[in-house]
């Protein structure tokens, strides 16, 4: 039985995560969310909470295509919550984790604010006393905590739902395919006899191998990269589907009627396993179907035309 409401609720998939700050934005250009005043409901296995360095401040954002264009140039899946909350969009955040450390739990105050008067660097603290950031005017508080299902959430603003597909079933060191980008000769050698090649230093595990007559930096260059076993590791499909009722239970308890729902699917940064990512993602859509009145769109349908164009290209 679906909640009260007067409108279908939007659910917007999305194929990685800090593509759900493009959505937050476009849905409070088109009318569907308030600017400001919202708690997040953040369902993920990673908080996802690292601080960008930007190359322009957020103020800088202009139509859509530029949005997408910030989006995807100066964010990533672990670092689009903050810009978000900097920007007004969120004073609470419930990171909702199907189990966290016992030392966790309970509301938290941080405040946020940019450490430089471009306003792309940031910073967080809960209490701007004894920092080098004490007379900082341009900071936002917020109050945050991580949470269970099991766990009491008291917020009397509209909560916009995000939620990973990792959540319900989860790599927790993804398998990615081999990440290969092609290189000149020189910069092969210069590689292999500068043992304080900036790749080495400042990167992960990066090798360089000649193929052919061609050179190529390898990323993430682990021995289980190949190991299809783990690739095609089972899951158990019951403690998935366990897991989907007893959030949406969560979601039906504390009578949660979201104006926007995010559903991410991270089969990319392979934090979803891409072999169950369809049943994982079905099972999550019929159950929430059940509970709202939904209206569905992917990423694609609220992106620009020009945008789509260009990751296509890109993606060829």
């Amino acid at each position: 039985m679906t909640q009260t409401q007067s409108n279908p609720i939007p659910l917007v998939t999305v194929e990685e995560h800090h593509e759900a700050f493009y959505v937050w934005n476009y849905a409070v250009r088109k009318g569907w969310l308030t600017a400001s005043g919202n708690t997040l409901l953040h369902a993920d296995s990673h908080s996802d909470l690292a601080l960008p360095r930007l190359r322009r401040p957020l103020d800088s954002i202009g139509d859509l295509a530029d949005l997408a264009e910030f989006t995807y140039e100066e964010l990533n899946i672990g670092n689009f919550i903050w810009p978000s909350v900097y920007l007004g969009l969120f004073s609470r955040v419930l990171w909702v984790r199907y189990r966290h450390k016992l030392t966790e739990g309970g509301w938290q105050s941080i405040m946020i604010g940019t450490k430089n008067h471009y306003k792309t660097d940031f910073f967080t603290a809960s209490s701007l006393h004894a920092t080098p950031y004490a007379a900082a005017t341009d900071v936002r508080r917020i109050e945050y905590s991580p949470v269970t299902t099991q766990e009491c959430i008291k917020t009397d603003q509209p909560v916009v739902v995000d939620i990973d597909l990792d959540y319900f079933c989860c790599n927790e060191y993804p398998q990615l395919p081999v990440l290969e980008v092609e290189t000149t000769k020189a910069e092969y050698e210069r590689f292999t006899h500068d043992p304080y090649h900036f790749l080495r230093i400042q990167c992960g595990k990066v090798s360089v191998i000649a193929r052919d007559e061609r050179y190529f930096f390898v990323y993430d260059d682990f021995p289980h990269r190949d190991d299809q076993e783990l690739l095609c590791s089972p899951i158990d499909q019951s403690q998935v589907q366990e897991r989907i009722i007893d959030f949406i239970n969560y979601l039906r308890s504390y009578s949660i009627l979201p104006p926007l729902i995010v559903i991410c699917r991270s089969v990319f940064s392979g934090y979803t396993p891409r072999q169950h990512s369809s049943f994982v993602e079905e099972s999550l859509t019929q159950q929430l179907g059940e509970l709202y009145s939904l209206q569905t769109f992917s990423i694609q349908d609220l992106l620009p035309a020009s945008t789509v164009e260009r990751n296509h290209h890109l993606a060829a």
